[in-house]
């Protein structure tokens, strides 16, 4: 009767068998010519059938041992006798080992599968194999469960669990955060998109695995169509599929820069090629790198314009989360725009940058260079005109990426240090030209990164930064330059509005306001000042005046001004008292912060919220820190190694409640050291740098109305 049944389709059997009754087999038959699928998935999907009953047909049809797996727990060490690549791709799972007899169990879908046994004796290194069959579902999940339960540090190697986390290997970043016994998706959705119905049930179930949200696709256009209701961060897109996949890309790249596209031939592709990639990617960038500084040091320069554009154009790619593949192109471009000016003879290339990009072009396309890296070059400087708001090409990406660097690249000298007025002039300058020359979401994150690396600068200087005022931008010279020597960090502006913009953002330690006109001109700045929120009687203001007006301004001590100093007299006074003020300021600081190990406490006016922040995210404490504002209200914030992880004020939460504290100029804090263990629950997920930000431009708003009026 065995040989009999085994002539038989799966169906016949489970019918013969008694399992299932021919009406399921039609309905199961029906569905799978819909949906595609094996049978036997879809009478245990529809609970026609439990596994033990299907296994049993599967024996009977295969001629051959089953195996029951819902309930197995595979040892680690037989787990690794199986490279993980290998029993994701031939979709396989060791789950037995007799060292007696160095047999080695394995469940397959199909034992007989000749190419599959052979494939397993080479890579178990010469143990005698013995196939199972297993249903496909129950395989499957066992194979996620055993190969994916926990993260790895490594590509190819199992963690001491034996376990290999399949999403974390195809995605951009880890998909979940392990709190408890509970997992929570930390990506949102991905986009499979396949025309290989087995394929992407196996793709879609590792990830649905690791608590991903999937949709599916089987062509490029109906693809468009999703990316249009829904955001996704990662998109699959097998290389077969139908469709315009180019407009896909295009139209995903416009949507969201940062989404994560990755072509793929096969399941075994997608998990093994990422970190060959990656490392590929970034050792190409690095000899880059390497090339451009042998052009400096022939210059005898520490760096030179090209060098700092592909630096910066590889940073830019990264902050905008753009895949392995369009960085490289992009930063190539990059690094090279300007290569002609060292190809030709210098007094035959034009200065004009945009002369040097075409003759840059012109002998690319002589050397049958990319042709993409040279598109990405002609896009360069273009009018955008408001054409890109559907699509957006690769091309023209990398063109604004390298256009936005370039024209930075030539306001800030190589190896300057960018400080804050003349950042604020170059923002403003990308605001003027946003959605003319410049993609809004490349402008956006390239001010991110040059915010970020502008508040580390002023986190290196303690206590030394210095903000002056005035009309004179000699007399201004003359002292910033004094200080300067003595270790001071400065920043001038002789614009109202731009002196209190940066006032709002940089917190100084002290101010000057240089005082040039007569005395009652003087207090109606000081006036002004006060008015728009500059806080002259909270911080250490300092007024330098001529010998003439000085001493019809002693009564602005009554306002809490810090000292008067004459101009024409020497300045060393001036930094005497500052060089006093700036160290009372770091005693009082650090006493606060130690406080004989018990926690720290102290006032709103002498450390607020973001002085407090950009203290502790340096030193990576982890603590419990409580703002109080004058009319007793808490913010109650935690955080995690510097790091903002729970805040609660007045019942907002995470961010928002943060930005309550940010105004506050009264009141008191206190630190206390937690451990780890007894954090809350997160319910922030932002850096403190990006809330800063956000609380600082907030702060704007709800201080200054129209200015318009003041000179």
């Amino acid at each position: 009767m065995s040989d009999q049944q085994s002539n038989l389709r799966l169906d016949e059997i489970l019918v013969f068998e008694g399992l299932v009754s021919e009406e399921q087999v039609r309905e199961a038959l029906a569905y799978q010519r819909e949906h595609g699928g094996k049978i036997g998935s879809h009478l245990m999907r529809a609970g026609h059938i439990t596994e033990s009953g299907l296994v049993k047909a599967l024996s009977t049809k295969f001629d051959c041992d089953g195996v029951v797996l819902a309930d197995m727990v595979v040892p680690t060490e037989v787990l690794r006798m199986v490279p993980a690549d290998v029993a994701l791709a031939r979709r396989v799972l060791p789950f037995d080992y007799n060292a007696e007899h160095n047999l080695l169990k394995i469940a397959c879908e199909d034992p007989k599968d000749e190419r599959l046994m052979n494939e397993l004796k080479f890579v178990t290194q010469g143990k005698t194999i013995k196939l199972f069959v297993g249903a496909e579902l129950s395989l499957k999940s066992a194979i996620a469960r055993h190969y994916m339960a926990q993260p790895r540090e490594n590509s190819t190697q199992l963690t001491e669990s034996g376990s290999l986390p399949i999403a974390d290997t195809i995605l951009a970043e880890p998909p979940s955060t392990t709190l408890g016994d509970q997992r929570r998706p930390a990506r949102g959705q991905v986009l499979l998109v396949t025309d290989d119905d087995n394929e992407g049930e196996r793709i879609q179930a590792l990830l649905e695995q690791q608590a991903y949200r999937v949709a599916r696709s089987d062509s490029a256009d109906d693809a468009i169509d999703l990316i249009g209701a829904e955001e996704f961060s990662t998109v699959f897109i097998k290389d077969t599929v139908p469709g315009d996949y180019i407009d896909l890309i295009d139209r995903l790249r416009k949507i969201s820069p940062k989404t994560n596209v990755r072509y793929f031939e096969s399941a075994a592709k997608l998990l093994i090629d990422r970190d060959a990639s990656g490392t590929e990617s970034d050792l190409l960038v690095k000899n880059l790198d390497l090339y451009t500084s042998l052009f400096a040091s022939r210059q005898k320069e520490d760096s030179n314009h090209s060098h700092v554009v592909g630096k910066h154009v590889e940073r830019l790619c990264r902050q905008l989360g753009l895949p392995n593949k369009e960085r490289l192109l992009i930063t190539t471009a990059g690094y090279i725009h300007d290569l002609a000016k060292y190809y030709y003879n210098p007094n035959d290339v034009p200065s004009d940058p945009r002369q040097q990009i075409e003759l840059t072009i012109k002998l690319l396309d002589s050397l049958n260079y990319s042709p993409v890296v040279i598109e990405i070059l002609r896009s360069m400087y273009i009018n955008l005109r408001s054409k890109y708001t559907k699509r957006l090409p690769i091309e023209v990406l990398g063109g604004n990426i390298v256009t936005i660097v370039d024209i930075f690249s030539d306001n800030v000298k190589v190896n300057e240090k960018l400080s804050l007025d003349k950042f604020e002039a170059i923002r403003r300058k990308f605001d003027e030209l946003t959605g003319k020359l410049f993609l809004a979401e490349v402008v956006n994150a390239f001010v991110d990164m040059i915010q970020r690396d502008v508040l580390k600068t002023q986190k290196e200087v303690k206590f030394g930064q210095v903000m002056i005022f005035g009309e004179d931008k000699t007399d201004i010279g003359r002292v910033e330059r004094q200080l300067q020597v003595e270790g001071f960090r400065t920043v001038s502006e002789t614009k109202y509005r731009e002196f209190v913009d940066m006032f709002s953002r940089s917190r100084p330690n002290m101010m000057i306001l240089m005082a040039s006109k007569s005395p009652s001109q003087v207090i109606s700045m000081i006036d002004d000042l006060t008015n728009m929120g500059v806080e002259v009687d909270e911080l250490p203001t300092f007024i330098v005046a001529p010998a003439n007006v000085a001493p019809s301004l002693t009564s602005l001590f009554e306002r809490g001004i810090e000292d008067l100093i004459v101009l024409d007299e020497s300045l060393d006074l001036l930094v005497v008292k500052m060089k006093k003020i700036r160290d009372r300021l770091e005693h009082e600081a650090n006493r606060s912060r130690t406080n004989g190990g018990r926690g720290s406490q102290g006032l709103l006016k002498d450390m607020n919220l973001i002085d407090l922040l950009q203290a502790m995210g340096p030193s990576r404490k982890t603590a419990k820190l409580v703002i109080s504002s004058a009319d007793g209200t808490d913010l109650v914030m935690y955080l995690e190694h510097g790091q903002i992880r729970h805040a609660d004020c007045n019942g907002k939460t995470g961010a928002e409640a943060v930005y309550e504290g940010i105004p506050w100029t009264e009141g008191s804090w206190m630190i206390e050291p937690v451990s780890v263990d007894s954090l809350p629950e997160p319910n922030n997920s932002l850096s403190n740098e990006s809330i800063l930000m956000e609380g600082c431009r907030l702060l704007d708003e709800s201080r200054f109305g129209d200015t318009s009026e003041i000179p």
